[in-house]
């Protein structure tokens, strides 16, 4: 499983355990895949959008 892949699923289990519905769940991975830079590596931006972005 990649970062990114593991991103998504702790940022969408993390909104699940808040009581966000499912669609509040899918806005928030469509602006966390919308906000990362796919240019270059890549690996950095993934890294430093998963500390960011909590509320």
């Amino acid at each position: 499983m990649s970062d990114l892949e593991k991103l998504v699923r702790r940022r969408m289990q993390e909104e699940y355990a808040r009581g966000a519905s499912a669609d509040e769940i899918a806005k928030v991975v469509r602006d966390l895949l919308n906000s990362i830079d796919l240019s270059g590596d890549g690996s950095d931006a993934v890294a430093v959008r998963a500390t960011t972005g909590r509320e």
